[in-house]
């Protein structure tokens, strides 16, 4: 089958008047795809296009056991790893580099798929549809989820509902945000539509890693810190900064062996200049600039990320979308 990129929102600020958009919690975890029915197996991909069936066979199970004798049906949602009810993105990196996770890490790391949009149900497509229509359609599927543990659940929305109110929830939860949706906006595959909006509760973006400075003493074998980098207007690779918290010591241990796959004995920078400001804090270990992570920080300045910590690697995004505009 065709697989279909997910549409995107723009960030921003919630809409001064909630009369015609509605609001979804933003849960910390990986966009996922899924097909299911129409006399096929279920498949499940990610933003870039990545089929991960195999990494998550309790969802596709599922999946089948309860849709495997409609038409076909698409699925847009979000896989999660909860804790107490709410998403932890560093247990979810034990699941999301798993090709085919064993039954004790399935055990040891449950996750939970939630579907928030629709965009074919029974074989017709409804990407043209308006959101609060897939919406009722996604309703009517969800009814016919059942059993206890079962690894789906469709994402809840609120219409009408102010936006203050909403990113408080979303605050008070604990979740990374809200998305808020144009109740008429139709499904964009593959675009960053306006009608999408999202707003962040904390600065959260993702860079290209180009290079690791080893620790000191006793973490002198293991990656102390990480070199960040993220493409320009034009291109080329520039130079925003290094993040050194965040990680465990296995996390370390785990990156050091990765990114031995990908040295490189040059600089990847565009400019020799951000290579040596790379160097002010220890000497680099270069790398191909392929593996994508996740950062926190408390703002972006010309200088590189301030206060960053590490959240967890991307294998979801395609690292020649990392754009410095983006921070």
């Amino acid at each position: 089958m065709r697989l279909i990129a997910p549409m995107l929102a723009t960030p921003g600020e919630p809409p001064a008047n909630m009369e015609d958009w509605a609001a979804e919690m933003k849960y910390d975890g990986f966009r996922l795809l899924a097909a299911v029915g129409g006399g096929e197996p279920p498949v499940l991909w990610t933003r870039n296009l990545n089929v991960v069936t195999s990494s998550y066979p309790e969802v596709a199970a599922a999946l089948s056991e309860t849709f495997d004798r409609r038409g076909r049906i698409v699925f847009d949602g979000e896989i999660v790893a909860l804790t107490q009810g709410r998403p932890s993105f560093a247990r979810l990196q034990k699941r999301a580099n798993t090709l085919r996770p064993t039954t004790a890490l399935r055990r040891q790391v449950p996750v939970t798929y939630l579907p928030f949009d629709v965009l074919a149900a029974d074989g017709g497509d409804l990407t043209a549809a308006p959101y609060l229509e897939r919406r009722a359609t996604l309703t009517d599927l969800g009814h016919e989820l059942h059993g206890p543990g079962l690894p789906i659940q469709i994402l809840p929305h609120w219409e009408g509902v102010d936006g203050a109110v909403i990113l408080e929830a979303a605050r008070t939860s604990m979740m990374e945000g809200a998305i808020f949706k144009k109740v008429s906006s139709p499904y964009l595959p593959g675009q960053r539509a306006r009608s999408w909006r999202k707003v962040l509760l904390r600065t959260r973006s993702s860079a290209l890693v180009i290079g690791w400075i080893p620790g000191g003493g006793v973490q002198r074998h293991l990656v102390g810190a990480l070199v960040l980098g993220a493409y320009d207007e034009r291109g080329a690779l520039r130079y925003v900064g290094r993040v050194g918290t965040g990680f465990s010591q296995a996390v370390r241990r785990q990156l050091k062996e990765k990114l031995a796959l990908f040295a490189r004995r040059s600089s990847p920078l565009a400019a020799e200049s951000e290579a040596a400001a790379a160097q002010e804090h220890g000497i680099v270990r270069w790398v191909e600039p392929v593996i994508v992570v996740d950062v926190e920080y408390r703002e972006y300045l010309p200088g590189g990320l301030r206060h960053p910590s590490f959240k967890g690697q991307r294998g979801d995004l395609d690292p020649g979308s990392i754009t410095r505009d983006a921070l």
